[in-house]
């Protein structure tokens, strides 16, 4: 593994040279001797600084990286089983993210540092010391070409800079070719807090001159961002290694490194999931509706424009700014403030735009389209400049990178051929008085060379001169779905007059926030107009603004949703979709139906504006029998908990596919059929993966515990078989329930119907799940099985009827974990309870506890994409649900709450 040895790192001096002129001198007089600093650069594993200052001078010549050309037509497409090699200065958390990946994907870790020391017996330092600067390079690459030979296929390999000479940079060109190479990044700042180096200016230096050489050699790069929270400082991600979770205990809710890791975790395997083949790697967002409905096959969706030097600023919520949109949009600016001489994008320019790309993508669950600004005018005098910063976008795998349609179309088809997992969007803007109209054959001969050049999307605009512009707009899009390509097209007209195209464009709106527009408003006033960019380009209406005009203009109607229960008076589920549909701009209206039986039901799903409904105990089974059709999820389950209403039928009668059923969200009707969806798996499935460190990632032998036998409990089974576990133990106080639970799953397995399909069906299967049962609470762990890491308790925390409360608690032989687990108890009623006490008890060990204040949400976040096609809100609706709990006599714990609350803004998207 990547600690498993101790070695040196190399100066990149060597990494440029051809080793020459370092067989004349001593190792420690190599340093960029195009640096300023006169004090020699060193990356030390395994010492206390990381960094040697001997005073002396170096002798090599001036880095000077491989020719870049190559790099930039690097191809980005590989097999799926293809290795991944991770490139970077030390101390930007390579090995740890290999961890990462290795864990969730069951790949092998390959360290090119132990395996030289593997090879030779000895460190790459030691070696040098006994057999010369010359020698030890030749064996560098020598085991450098062997691993990346033997290890081609599904490994993780970690590339020291000892790999990084010249020849070592041509291995990686021609790897590239079949194979990701990511450029692993990070600041400045959080490189030196972990390496202990005095002086700031030299960890700047050493990353002026190795941001060449690694993007020369690489076709990926990710900016792994050094985190800060309101209860610890930076916490780098290689230093972190595996922090433990002793501080997440169910009431002491303050961030810890563990939590942040998790933030890390997610935004480096989405990124993987990006870079490498899907078909084999389940996505995190996999689970949700929205995941298997492409973002430009819904209507009227929405992306949010912010500028790269906006996003610069730390205090600029990118989450809030999110809210109501379908897609982040990306604004690199830079070429507006450019001059006709402007040089190429210099490397720390790259990694400013990084930087704020990784900023958007951890902090949002959206899509992310990469544009780089220009103006008409100045394309030809900035057009390297333009094209560099386009070929870094495509490094970053958004999902979407606009290209402009002014160029060539050998510049676009090259553009094209390298994209990637990246769909390509052609954009063309005029916004001069002399902009040809929409009846133009201009703009159709522009849509149809976008799609004969690849192009995935076409998005087109021009300034709104008149109203009419705004019908001629419709016009145009009508006549170009009617045409010969079926690209999805964005054309609306800009500024305040086109406002009314903008909001009626189907596709991809760009629109902009409040908080934005407040940033921006100094550069709006005319005499810092850049070119009349602001005046005229950015967007002029928000995503809340847009929304509420569709309603407005009965594009879309107003709803009625309910939550459907025996005794769902305490629930917090309406004051959280309220509070969701009010920041979106939807007046839907989400309220509490608490009846002893189903028999009034009828009588909501008979109201044309009714859009959908919870169901809560004890009518989750009962309910399917009035439901037309069920998911893949509820009919595994055998439990429904949400209710869709059906407006249009298939031609055959049949429940229409995830597509049409997602745009008829919002529209009033007569209601045809009932679909019964189960989302309380999702959210399950959601808590666990937070909870669990990566020390307990899901493995062959790892085991999870059910307790509980009822429908949550089969929820929970059904979360578990999804994460991929594969030994089951379930505990219930009726040993028949719980047999009849096993029985259910085990037939379940063992047929078809664990095949994936159907609405936002996932890549998991289910061969090999094993259930077992545990009679009593005295029986010992079994010792053929791993303890559990992953425990979800199903039963009630609170007293039920003439029932008292179980006051459940864990026999400590089960909570025997060496690496601790989460654990999950699904009730909310009341936060103080044995189990929570219990796991607070046992935080110090690793153990972390959740509870349903937890798990509202997440299944909520499910919901709202199921009632309105929209993507949820998600921190908007966890702190309403924080902000809206009592206890049964109407008390609330703010204490607990409040640190829940202040903490929200740390928890992933």
């Amino acid at each position: 593994m990547a600690a498993a040895v101790s070695g040196t790192k190399r100066s990149f001096a060597f990494m440029t040279g051809d080793g020459s002129a370092a067989s004349l001198t001593p190792v420690r007089d190599y340093r960029p001797s195009a640096s300023p600093s006169r004090t020699p650069l060193r990356l030390e594993r395994g010492r206390s600084t990381g960094w040697e200052d001997n005073g002396s001078r170096a002798s090599s010549s001036p880095p000077t990286p491989l020719p870049t050309q190559a790099a930039e037509t690097l191809p980005r497409s590989f097999d799926q089983d293809a290795s991944i090699v991770l490139v970077g200065v030390r101390g930007t958390g390579k090995s740890t993210l290999a961890v990462i990946a290795s864990a969730a994907f069951q790949r092998r870790v390959v360290d090119t540092d132990y395996a030289f020391q593997e090879t030779t017996g000895h460190s790459s330092a030691a070696y040098r010391k006994m057999f010369g600067v010359a020698e030890h390079n030749r064996q560098q690459q020598e085991v450098f070409r062997s691993v990346l030979s033997k290890h081609s296929k599904n490994c993780v390999i970690v590339c020291n800079t000892g790999s990084m000479e010249r020849s070592g940079q041509a291995l990686l060109k021609e790897y590239a070719k079949t194979h990701p190479i990511i450029h692993v990044v990070r600041d400045s700042k959080g490189i030196r807090d972990y390496l202990k180096v005095p002086e700031q200016s030299r960890v700047t230096d050493l990353l002026k001159v190795s941001g060449a050489i690694f993007r020369g050699c690489s076709n990926f790069e990710f900016y792994n961002l050094s985190e800060v929270n309101q209860s610890a400082k930076a916490v780098p991600v290689e230093a972190g290694g595996d922090p433990s979770a002793r501080d997440l205990a169910s009431g002491q809710r303050s961030p810890t490194p563990f939590l942040t890791l998790k933030r890390a975790e997610k935004h480096f395997l989405k990124f993987i999931t990006l870079v490498t083949a899907k078909a084999k790697m389940p996505s995190l967002e996999s689970a949700f509706p929205l995941s298997q409905v492409p973002t430009e096959a819904r209507q009227y969706t929405y992306a949010v424009c912010a500028p790269v030097s906006v996003l610069s600023t730390e205090d600029l919520d990118v989450e809030d700014v999110e809210v109501g949109a379908d897609a982040f949009e990306l604004v690199v600016d830079d070429l507006l403030n450019m001059s006709n001489g402007a040089s190429k994008p210099m490397s720390a320019r790259l990694d400013h735009i990084s930087m704020a790309f990784s900023r958007v993508r951890r902090n949002t669950i959206v899509p992310v389209i990469y544009h780089t600004s220009i103006t008409d005018a100045a394309i030809e005098s900035v057009r390297s400049a333009y094209l560099d910063f386009v070929r870094q976008g495509l490094r970053l795998a958004p999902e979407f990178a606009t290209v402009d349609l002014s160029l060539s179309d050998d510049v676009i088809s090259q553009i094209v051929s390298v994209r990637g997992p990246t769909r390509i969007i052609g954009h063309l803007s005029l916004y001069g008085e002399d902009a040809p109209g929409w009846d133009d054959a201009f703009w159709s001969t522009s849509y149809e060379r976008a799609a004969r050049l690849g192009c995935d999307l076409v998005r087109l605009l021009r300034p709104a001169r008149t109203m009419e512009d705004n019908v001629a707009v419709q016009r145009f899009r009508e006549k170009m779905a009617l045409g010969r390509f079926r690209l999805p097209l964005i054309a609306y007209n800009t500024g305040y007059r086109g406002r009314h195209s903008a909001f009626l464009n189907p596709t991809l709106t760009r629109v902009t926030h409040t908080k934005l527009q407040k940033r921006l408003q100094k550069v709006q006033e005319p005499d810092k107009d850049i070119h009349g960019y602001y005046r005229e380009r950015h967007p002029c209406i928000t995503a809340k603004e847009a929304t509420e005009a569709l309603y407005a203009a009965f594009v879309f109607d107003p709803m009625r949703l309910y939550i459907v229960g025996a005794a769902s008076g305490y629930s917090l589920s309406p004051a959280m979709h309220n509070a969701s549909y009010k920041a979106c701009g939807m007046p839907h209206h989400y309220e509490t139906h608490q009846a002893p039986t189903l028999s009034n039901l009828r009588a909501l799903v008979h109201d044309p504006h009714f859009g959908g409904a919870a169901i809560a105990l004890p009518f989750k089974i009962e309910v399917i029998a009035i439901t037309h059709s069920l998911s893949r999820h509820a009919r595994a389950i055998g439990a429904v908990n949400t209710l869709i209403p059906v407006r249009h039928l298939s031609p055959d009668g049949s429940i229409p596919d995830d597509i049409s059923l997602i745009r008829e969200r919002n529209q009033a009707g007569p209601v045809k059929a009932l679909y019964g969806e189960n989302t309380d798996w999702i959210g399950i499935r959601a808590c666990v993966r937070r909870g669990l460190s990566p020390a307990n990632a899901v493995q062959p032998k790892t085991t999870g515990l059910i307790v509980g036998a009822g429908g949550m409990a089969r929820s929970a089974v059904y979360a578990l078989l999804q994460l991929g576990v594969k030994h089951i133990f379930v505990f219930n106080r009726s040993t028949a329930n719980a047999e009849k639970l096993i029985t259910h799953f085990s037939r379940l397995v063992s047929s078809n119907d664990s095949t994936p399909n159907g609405l936002h069906a996932s890549t998991t299967t289910f061969a090999g799940a094993e259930f077992h049962l545990i009679k009593s609470r005295d029986e010992q762990w079994p010792e053929a099985f791993r303890q559990p890491t992953i425990i979800v308790s199903c039963i009630p925390s609170h007293s039920v009827g003439d029932n008292p409360a179980p006051n459940f608690t864990l026999p400590p032989q089960w909570l025997k974990s060496p690496t601790g687990g989460v654990v999950l108890e699904v009730a909310y009623k009341t936060l103080t309870t044995p189990l929570l006490d219990q796991l607070k008890a046992e935080a110090h060990r690793g153990y972390v506890a959740m509870d349903g204040l937890d798990l509202l949400p997440e299944q909520g976040y499910a919901q709202f994409e199921l009632f309105t096609g929209r993507r949820a809100p998600r921190r908007l609706m966890r702190t309403e649900v924080y902000r809206s709990w009592k206890d049964e006599e109407g008390q609330t714990d703010h204490a607990t709450l409040q640190t829940r609350l202040e903490n929200a803004t740390e928890q992933e998207p």
